[in-house]
């Protein structure tokens, strides 16, 4: 098959079909090399979600994600002519059956002759079958296949380069990536998307042109995910494209990138920094920041980390921007998977509308080698990345760092150290560490801080951490980690690890400061009570429309137990009255309940009145030992109500059919011997004919 007739593979592939339905959450495909073309893409070219490639003799359909190798054994119509086109290509013409080799542990198990073999790659082979796959490749043989690497990555807790499907996908030209493709239902096929065919194509196309935008964001995305220079383009064509990028295109607070075009030029040039050794990020100095002069470098620095869960461990070091780093391996224990990062800014922020920073400025890197370089353009705090799976050590030494500003209250000289470090340390980020929790922002933002300031307040964040587990009856695993950043890429804060915030909070003058332990005691700080409760919620208990609801019993907890704040008096609840009185008054839809956090806490406010603190975390900790099995918004509603009502030994279906729940017969019929409690406050006076059964 010549390049000509591989070209047309995505229109034989897509003939009478306009569209293919959408099935789960994709993942996204790089075809590497001219023997891959990409045959169908969403929202744009850098979202491939089906390659073709050629290996060999043979053909071979690679999917984005694992669930489309079975609608090859599905009869609906609507798959059809796909599968047909599909087979027809495959099969060159000729009449094959699809076999599935899922279960098949060798290819001995196969009669392959006359077969399109069909395989889902979270099914793992082992490296000597995936071998003899290649083998039937190349004597003409057909295989369709696909993943979803990041569901993979989530549920087994380790690398990509551990996953033996991305291995074998790298082998026949195809990279998987661990993102998330943005893609409508249905996908669309959509010829202009597909016209780089592959990377190897776009290269030498971004070599004849460097500023097509579109090859550009193509590139520059590849090279992002490869973490390496793509061949067919000298370093210095890569370096010029970025050195000549115009203030249109670099980011900064002050003059955010806005324009479509120019946000895609962006991406690409910051993608291009990811493979370039010893270049400097135009605007650097904004965000995250520049020296004013050359720092103090640092070489032959020892570090020994361990850990039994997976989290970013700070090294004490702070990367330069443009200076490339090496890390030798000494010894790695336990569970594999550590792996490197420069940066604590995690956050990608390639779907947002504008960029007031580089939209990829935290580099991750596993640590597979004995030694391993990373360059970055961007600068950042050095961390080492634990994996998931039980305990886990490495012990590493690294060069070319310099020292960084940080405080943990778990060193035994952490005083006399802290000392040390804020007056000599020129790193310019901070890693601020209590027992659960650790900050990193700016080290303008804390080197005028005492130790004795910097304990204070950590052992007040440790309560807060402490509090939220208490009350979920849970012990921490790992120390939870906030992170200031110029553009967090949801919001004005949002969960997860980290936890991501805006700049403000690292203002020393800010009212909220997030080191200013007498002004934390006295207001607290919702917000970030707030997002650390999104960390402690489980789906058991969190059901349709209580998303932004169930978090706040964290966050009334805290205010209560930690800064000893009257949960029914806080300001926040306080502004909530007017509209829930209105939504009272009106009926109670639980339409409107859910889509109104502010009236929607009220009726898990009242419980907390009526019966303490205490009844949360005994009901809490009986979902943490049974773990339910619930399957929909309605058993998980019926479960709470059961659940809360027999803890507390007394009726509670009238309080939530007040506040419009949708309550199962059964679950009515099953507390129906239980006592109805008298509840006649403020707002079950306002209608308490609908206080009942």
């Amino acid at each position: 098959m010549d390049d000509t007739e591989f070209d047309q593979a995505p229109q034989l592939l897509f003939e009478g079909v306009s569209s293919i339905e959408k099935i789960g959450c994709p993942g996204t495909l790089i075809p590497l090399t001219n023997d891959t073309r990409a045959v169908l893409c969403g929202d744009d070219s850098n979202n491939v979600i089906i390659v073709a490639t050629r290996f060999g003799l043979g053909r071979c359909l690679v999917f984005a994600h694992n669930g489309y190798p079975g609608i090859f054994f599905n009869t609906e119509s609507k798959y059809q002519q796909f599968v047909e086109n599909c087979r027809r290509w495959l099969a060159r013409g000729h009449q094959a059956e699809f076999l599935s080799i899922d279960k098949a542990t060798s290819m001995n198990d196969i009669s392959a002759h006359g077969k399109i073999l069909v395989w889902n790659g979270h099914r793992e082979k082992s490296e000597a079958f995936m071998n003899n796959i290649c083998e039937f490749l190349e004597r003409g043989g057909a295989l369709i296949c696909g993943s979803t690497a990041w569901g993979w990555l989530q549920g087994s807790g380790k690398l990509l380069s551990d996953f033996p499907f991305a291995r074998f996908c790298d082998y026949i030209g195809v990279k998987i990536t661990d993102n998330y493709a943005n893609c409508p239902n249905p996908i669309e096929f959509r010829e202009g998307l597909i016209e780089f065919k592959n990377i190897y194509h776009a290269v030498r196309g971004l070599a004849n042109n460097p500023s097509n935008i579109t090859t550009l964001s193509i590139v520059g995305s590849a090279i992002k995910e490869l973490g390496d220079t793509l061949p067919g383009v000298s370093i210095e064509t890569l370096e010029n494209i970025v050195m000549n990028a115009g203030e249109e295109v670099i980011p900064m607070n002050q003059c955010p990138v806005k324009d479509k075009l120019n946000r895609e030029q962006s991406a690409g040039i910051c993608g291009i920094m990811c493979a370039l050794p010893g270049i400097k990020a135009p605007g650097v100095r904004h965000f995250p920041g520049d020296f004013d002069r050359p720092p103090n470098i640092l070489t032959g620095v020892r570090c020994h980390f361990k850990s039994i869960d997976s989290e970013w461990h700070c090294s004490g070091y702070y990367v330069a921007a443009g200076i490339p780093i090496q890390i030798d391996v000494l010894e790695q224990k336990g569970a594999p998977g550590w792996s490197a990062r420069v940066g604590c800014h995690s956050d990608d922020l390639g779907g947002c509308d504008e960029y007031r920073r580089w939209p990829c400025i935290s580099i991750r890197k596993p640590l597979v080698n004995n030694s391993v370089n990373i360059n970055s353009a961007f600068g950042g705090l050095l961390f080492f990345q634990s994996p998931e799976g039980g305990p886990s050590s490495i012990t590493v030494t690294f060069h070319h760092v310099v020292l960084a500003p940080t405080y943990d209250v778990t060193e035994l000289n952490h005083a006399a150290l802290w000392e040390y470090r804020r007056s000599r340390a020129q790193g310019l980020w901070a890693d601020i560490a209590g027992r659960h929790i650790v900050f990193n922002l700016p080290c303008k933002s804390v080197v005028h801080l005492k130790s004795t300031e910097l304990h204070e307040v950590l052992e007040f964040w440790d309560a807060i951490i402490l509090a939220h587990h208490d009350l979920r009856g849970t012990k921490p695993t790992r120390r939870e980690r906030v992170v200031c950043d110029e553009q967090p890429s949801l919001g004005y804060m949002h969960s997860g690890y980290p936890v991501v915030t805006h700049m403000d909070v690292s203002d020393p003058n800010s009212d909220g400061f997030l080191l200013d332990c007498e002004k934390l005691k006295q207001k607290g700080a919702w917000g970030l009570f707030h997002e650390l409760g999104h960390n402690m919620q489980q789906g058991w208990w969190t059901f349709d429309g209580t998303g932004e609801v169930t978090v706040n019993i964290f966050t009334l907890h805290a205010m209560d137990k930690v800064c000893h704040l009257e949960t029914w008096i806080h300001p926040w609840l306080q502004d909530q009255i007017s509209s829930t009185q209105k939504y009272i008054e009106k009926g109670c839809n639980f339409d409107e309940w859910k889509n109104k956090p502010g009236v929607a806490l009220f009726i898990y406010a009242q419980l907390t009145r009526e019966y303490g603190w205490q009844s949360y975390k005994d009901v809490f900790r009986e979902y943490e030992q049974t773990k339910p099995n619930l399957h929909s918004d309605q058993e998980k509603m019926d479960h709470w109500i059961i659940t809360f009502s027999k803890q507390v030994g007394y009726n509670l279906v009238p309080l939530f059919k007040f506040w419009g729940f949708p309550i199962s017969e059964s679950t009515v019929d099953n507390l129906k011997q239980l006592t109805v409690p008298q509840i006649f406050d403020d707002f079950i006076q306002m209608a308490p004919e609908r206080y009942c059964i």
